[in-house]
């Protein structure tokens, strides 16, 4: 009775164990299987967009929308972008067809679509032009679906940036910052009205809201003389009160900001006047 009492709880008691093994094994392995999908759960998240591809630019040749081509595809600043949403626009018969397949930043500012003008290389161009290629830039960030990057002069065989262009965001970076010197600069110095006819010649004047700047003076004309830059330019000049960057409290001669070192007066003209003639 002992012995058969003791028989049965001993199979009992491997019954047991065995089931709680398989339990346990298949609960690690739920567990595990549950860990590895969530991982890729998190993967996807961290990288909800198609993969990024590399292309030589002979490559990219290869997705200019013809009737044997591998898609619609362009390059700005050496990043590729998926342009089919725009198919009227850069396919074969569209007007802005010579983009597709190929990195042509600098003529999207420059306006030369020869082959000699349909280039990548963006080295010299104006503040005003390098605000043109960040306006681009950001556009096709938003409109369209970025797909790879053009081995090259921006980006090298592993798709790293290179120093050309660590330099084209360096000179995007100064065109903003110019930008917004200027912006302080027309609120001292507001542009002026012009006009101009071949037979009559030139007339440049202020007024209260010459240069789109709303103001509570006129000012008189001047030319302006930016550092670094050799052509002046009109501006309309306070003449009372204390210089600009000076306090009401500060002495000063009531001048406003007449005696600034970069102004010159029109010749033949008063002074004092609103209205400068310039000769045709």
């Amino acid at each position: 009775m002992n012995i058969k009492s003791t028989g049965n709880i001993s199979s009992i008691t491997f019954i047991v164990m065995f089931g709680f093994l398989f339990y346990t094994g298949l609960h690690e392995g739920l567990l595990g299987f549950t860990y590895c999908f969530a991982d890729t759960l998190d993967s996807s998240k961290i990288s909800n967009k198609r993969p990024v591809d590399l292309f030589t630019p002979e490559e990219l040749q290869l997705y200019d929308g013809g009737l044997d081509s591998k898609g619609l595809y362009l390059a700005f600043l050496g990043k590729v972008y998926d342009v089919r949403e725009g198919a009227q626009h850069y396919k074969p018969s569209g007007g802005y067809s010579f983009f597709a397949g190929r990195d042509a930043t600098r003529a999207y500012v420059t306006g030369d679509f020869s082959d000699e003008g349909l280039i990548d290389d963006v080295k010299g161009l104006s503040n005003e032009e390098m605000m043109g290629i960040n306006n681009w830039m950001e556009f096709y960030d938003s409109e369209y679906v970025y797909v790879g990057k053009v081995v090259g002069r921006y980006y090298d065989k592993d798709g790293h940036p290179t120093q050309a262009l660590q330099d084209a965001l360096a000179a995007i970076e100064k065109a903003k910052a110019n930008k917004r010197d200027e912006a302080e600069e027309k609120q001292i110095f507001p542009p002026c009205n012009s006009e101009w006819s071949a037979e009559k010649g030139g007339r440049v004047w202020c007024s209260n809201k010459s240069g789109g700047i709303d103001r509570n003076w006129i000012g008189v004309p001047r030319k302006l003389y930016r550092p670094g830059e050799t052509e002046p330019r009109c501006a309309c000049v306070r003449t009372s009160g204390p210089p600009s960057g000076s306090s009401d409290t500060t002495e000063h001669e009531n001048r406003g900001d007449l005696d600034s070192p970069l102004l010159k007066e029109y010749p033949n003209c008063s002074p004092e006047s609103v209205t400068c003639s310039l000769s045709p």
